[in-house]
């Protein structure tokens, strides 16, 4: 499992998404979890060319979506695992600059 640096935010979904391309292009010789991957990164596509007009909360809120909609199949996938980190991430960084 390949670990992203989850330290500046700005470059968070820009990570993700290398990410999930990375492992769907070395997953081409399993077809649902190509598909599978493939639909995660057009949800992070389209997340990450509205995510500067967005509010934190919202980039969250659909983070959350995307994660909980996949397949119960894929629930241990590592990609879903990054996810959630990024999500761990993007609350701490927004909690804290709360504060």
């Amino acid at each position: 499992m390949t670990f992203i640096d989850w330290s500046d935010p700005e470059e968070m979904l820009g990570l993700l998404i290398e990410y999930v391309a990375d492992e769907r292009a070395e997953t081409r010789h399993d077809r649902e979890r190509t598909s599978f991957l493939s639909e995660v990164l057009a949800e992070l596509t389209d997340l990450t060319d509205n995510a500067r007009a967005m509010p934190p909360d919202e980039v969250i809120m659909r983070l959350r979506v995307l994660h909980g909609s996949q397949s119960i199949a894929f629930s241990a996938d590592p990609v879903l695992a990054h996810v959630d980190h990024c999500i761990e991430e993007l609350e701490r960084i927004r909690n804290s600059s709360r504060h």
